[in-house]
């Protein structure tokens, strides 16, 4: 299959690396592609400079690249979008109506979206693993924004015949550039750092609470088999099926940084805790597309260290 993929960080460059080996022709589309960040992630691949909301140059790349399936992974997060909530949220709304548009015009067959665990109503304390049926919650300006865009797919997708499969991820960490502003990911990267160049590692107890962390490579896994297999459903949770505590945390970055000094601090420096009671429920996309995590969190960090000591 021709693939585009709408972003070209952390996801998006491991979801084209993922294509590429599996037989796919994937390309990138991207406002400000990181050109040195994408070839040491994916190699030599098609990249496209353009704004996510423009129609038409959606539409020309599409018919360009002969377009079957597009992920859509390009949005504005964390703060950035909290600060400037007009411009974050037009993008964002504007950007996947446009994707859904251009892919309507074009003929294209699937669209892939990237939404976020976030979306889930985490307050209620659940008591068992969160499926894709658990209560949502919009009262924040990102959360809201995926689940509108959400919505606004699933209506193309009735209206037009476009087959749309969203893929609500748990904490995505990796081999990345982070300008997007994803935290917890951006502290991994920089708790790695710090240790390979020997330490010592200080983990923020109030950061890493209870959390269900999944690598970026078994995230490229599940969102590929999203594109190749027949699907049942609209929405699939995509995580590791497994809750880590700091303690998980700390215990996986000692494995992953043999020799140096980690332990955990009091926290108390950031303004987000995480604090799920469970993680998300993945037995949907395992039993339609047959994904597997490959990594728990020791693995995950043990490659992300290997990943960061190739690129440095």
């Amino acid at each position: 299959m021709n693939i585009l993929i709408t972003g070209a960080g952390l996801v998006g460059c491991h979801v084209a690396q993922t294509l590429s080996e599996r037989g796919h022709r994937a390309a990138l589309y991207d406002v400000s592609p990181r050109e040195d960040y994408i070839r040491r992630v994916v190699g030599d691949l098609p990249v496209f400079r353009g704004d996510v909301r423009d129609l038409p140059a959606l539409v020309e790349t599409m018919q360009q690249e002969r377009t079957d399936a597009v992920v859509h992974t390009a949005y504005v997060i964390g703060d950035r979008l909290a600060q400037r909530p007009y411009a974050g949220l037009g993008a964002n709304i504007g950007g996947a109506i446009a994707v859904a548009e251009a892919a309507r015009l074009t003929g294209v067959r699937r669209l892939v979206f990237a939404s976020t665990f976030g979306v889930y109503r985490w307050g209620l304390r659940p008591t068992s693993p969160v499926t894709e049926e658990y209560p949502v919650v919009s009262n924040a300006f990102y959360r809201a924004s995926k689940l509108a865009c959400e919505v606004i797919l699933q209506s193309y997708a009735g209206a037009y015949g476009l087959e749309v499969a969203t893929a609500r991820f748990a904490q995505v960490y990796g081999f990345g550039h982070y300008t997007g502003g994803d935290l917890i990911g951006e502290v991994l990267h920089r708790l790695l750092e710090t240790g390979l160049r020997g330490g010592p590692v200080e983990v923020d107890s109030q950061l890493f609470g209870s959390n269900d962390y999944v690598y970026a490579k078994d995230v490229a896994q599940g969102v590929v088999l999203l594109c190749e297999k027949p699907l049942k459903n609209k929405v699939y949770n995509l995580g590791s099926g497994v809750l880590s505590k700091v303690e998980d945390v700390v215990e996986a970055l000692q494995a992953a940084l043999p020799g140096v000094e980690v332990r955990p601090v009091e926290g108390g420096s950031m303004s987000y805790t995480p604090d799920r009671a469970q993680p998300l429920s993945i037995l949907r996309l395992q039993e339609e597309t047959g994904y597997r995590s490959a990594y728990g969190l020791t693995e995950g960090l043990e490659d992300f260290a290997r990943e960061l000591a190739r690129n440095r």
